[in-house]
C-alpha cells in the first residue's frame, strides 16, 4: 500500500511528512512513543462522510463515537466542525460538558446504567438516550419520574446480523410491541427511536441492509399496531477503512501459532464511503416506499470511518537482536500496551526517517514490556532496520489510546499537526501522575 492513501508526503530528507510537518523532527521534538494527529484530516473526513450520506439522504445527522477516540483535543476539532457525540458512559456524557457540546447534540448509548447516570443525562439534556434492556427502561423511567422531565428515548434493537451477546433486545424473543407500548404508557418518556449497532471495521453495506429492513418491519408493526410513529433510526457506526481489517480466524491461528503473516487488505473490496452513504440511504428509502412509511431521521454513530486513518504511532527502534535460528527481533520503546489494536488487525508500517528504502527482510518488531507477548509485528516484511530508526504505524486513531494501559511504561503524549503547525495536546505521561492517586 502506498502512503498517498494517507495523505502522506516525503521530504527532501527521505523522512514522512504529516500535514505539512517533518514526522522525523516531531518524533525529536516531542520524543518517541507519540501519537501524531492530523487536524485537517479528521476535518475532511467528518465533511466527507457527512455527505456521502446528506447528499442522497437529507434528514441525516452524524454523531462521533466517542469511545473510539476519547481525546478531548481530537473531540474538540470535530465538535467545532458540527459533529454530534455518542457517549457511553458518565465520564464521556461529563465530557461533552467540558468541551461544551450543546445537549440536543448528544446520544446516550451504553450497558447496564444505573438511575442515577439516567438522572444525570436528563437534567443535562440529552438528546436521545437509547436503552439496552427492559433493566434499564425501568431504571430509565424511575429518573425520569423523580425528575418530572420528559426524555426522548430510543430502543436498541439486536437483529439476526452482526453483533449480538449483552447489546440489545431480540425482536423474536423479547416482544417489541409490548415493550413500546408499555413504554407509551409512561408519563415521561416518549419513545422515538430504533438502534442498532452491528459491528466494527465492516467493510461492505449487506450486514447493514439486513439491519435495515428488520428496523422498517419493526417501525411498520409499531405504527399500525400502536401507531407509535418512530422518527429516528439509529443505524450506530461500524464502518470500516479500506486499509485496515480485522484478522480472521484462519489468518489469527496461523500468525500467532505459525508467524504466517496475514495478506494486507484489499482496499477495492472496502467502498469509499460515498457507496456507503448512497447504497444505504437508497435502500432505507426503498424500504420506507415498499412498507409506507415516512422517512425517518437517520442517525449515524461513526468513529474509525473519521479518525481511523487521521492519526500514526511514532516508535524508536532501540536495538536489533538476531537469534540462531536466522529470527530478528527489532526492539522498540512501544508496547503492546500501546499499541493493542495491532494484535488482531492490520496495520501497516512505515521507516519515518528512510521513507524510500526498499523492502529487504522480516522481523519481529517488540516493545520493552517484560513479557514475552509482547509482539506488535510477526516476521513482517519491512526495509533493512537499524537501532534509533523511527517506525510510523498507521491508523491509530481508532481504539489505540482508548484501549492503551499502563504495564511498567508511562503512556505517550499526542501532538495535533496542521498546515505545518504542531502543538502538544496530551502530555507524555510521568512517574508522578501514574502514582497521583497512591498513597504512599
Amino acid at each position: 500500500m502506498d502512503i498517498n492513501l494517507w495523505g502522506l508526503d516525503i521530504n527532501h530528507k527521505d523522512h514522512l511528512v504529516l500535514g505539512g510537518c517533518d514526522v522525523v523532527e516531531l518524533a525529536e521534538n516531542y520524543g518517541t512513543p507519540v501519537h501524531l494527529v492530523d487536524a485537517n484530516k479528521l476535518r475532511s473526513n467528518y465533511s466527507r462522510f457527512l455527505n456521502a450520506f446528506k447528499s442522497s439522504y437529507n434528514k441525516v445527522k452524524v454523531f462521533y463515537s466517542y469511545k473510539t477516540n476519547c481525546v478531548p483535543a481530537v473531540l474538540k476539532v470535530l465538535q467545532e466542525e458540527g459533529c454530534g457525540a455518542e457517549v457511553v458512559s458518565p465520564y464521556e456524557l461529563w465530557l461533552t460538558s467540558q468541551l461544551g457540546v450543546k445537549s440536543s447534540e448528544i446520544i446516550y448509548n451504553g450497558v447496564n446504567r444505573s438511575t442515577e447516570d439516567f438522572k444525570t443525562a436528563i437534567q443535562k439534556g440529552v438528546g436521545l438516550i437509547n436503552v439496552n434492556s427492559v433493566g434499564e427502561i425501568n431504571r430509565l423511567k424511575e429518573a425520569s419520574e423523580e425528575l418530572k422531565k420528559e426524555v426522548k428515548v430510543g430502543v436498541r434493537i439486536s437483529p439476526e446480523v452482526g453483533w449480538k451477546g449483552q447489546f440489545g433486545l431480540e425482536p423474536k424473543e423479547d416482544k417489541i410491541v409490548d415493550i413500546f407500548k408499555e413504554l407509551n404508557k409512561t408519563s415521561f418518556l416518549k419513545p422515538c427511536c430504533l438502534s442498532v449497532h452491528i459491528g466494527t471495521g465492516i467493510r461492505n453495506t449487506i450486514a447493514y441492509k439486513k439491519a435495515i429492513k428488520l428496523i422498517c418491519l419493526l417501525i411498520k408493526d409499531l405504527k399500525e399496531k400502536l401507531d407509535i410513529e418512530i422518527e429516528c433510526f439509529d443505524l450506530g457506526g461500524g464502518f470500516g477503512l479500506s486499509t485496515v481489517k480485522s484478522f480472521n480466524v484462519t489468518e489469527f491461528a496461523l500468525y500467532k501459532l505459525f508467524n504466517i503473516t496475514p495478506q494486507e487488505p484489499n482496499i477495492k473490496k472496502c467502498p469509499p464511503v460515498e457507496v456507503f452513504g448512497q447504497e444505504i440511504t437508497d435502500f432505507l428509502k426503498q424500504c420506507c416506499w415498499r412498507f409506507g412509511l415516512k422517512e425517518p431521521y437517520l442517525l449515524i454513530e461513526p468513529g474509525r470511518a473519521i479518525t481511523g486513518n487521521a492519526q500514526i504511532l511514532l516508535l524508536t527502534l532501540s536495538e536489533i537482536k538476531k537469534r540462531s535460528n536466522r529470527t530478528k527481533f527489532a526492539i522498540t520503546n512501544g508496547g503492546k500496551n500501546i499499541a493493542f489494536p495491532a494484535s488482531y488487525e492490520y496495520h501497516k508500517c512505515f521507516l519515518a526517517n528512510r521513507a524510500s528504502a526498499c523492502i529487504k527482510d522480516r522481523y519481529f518488531v517488540t516493545g520493552p514490556l517484560c513479557s514475552p507477548g509482547d509482539i506488535l509485528y510477526r516476521n513482517w516484511k519491512l526495509p533493512e532496520l537499524k537501532e534509533g530508526d523511527i517506525l510510523a504505524i498507521m491508523d491509530t486513531g481508532a481504539y489505540f489510546t482508548s484501549f492503551s494501559y499502563n504495564f511498567s511504561f508511562p503512556r505517550p503524549g499526542i501532538v495535533l499537526v496542521s498546515d505545518s503547525y504542531h502543538k502538544i495536546v496530551r502530555q507524555h505521561e510521568s512517574f508522578e501522575h501514574l502514582t497521583a492517586l497512591d498513597k504512599f
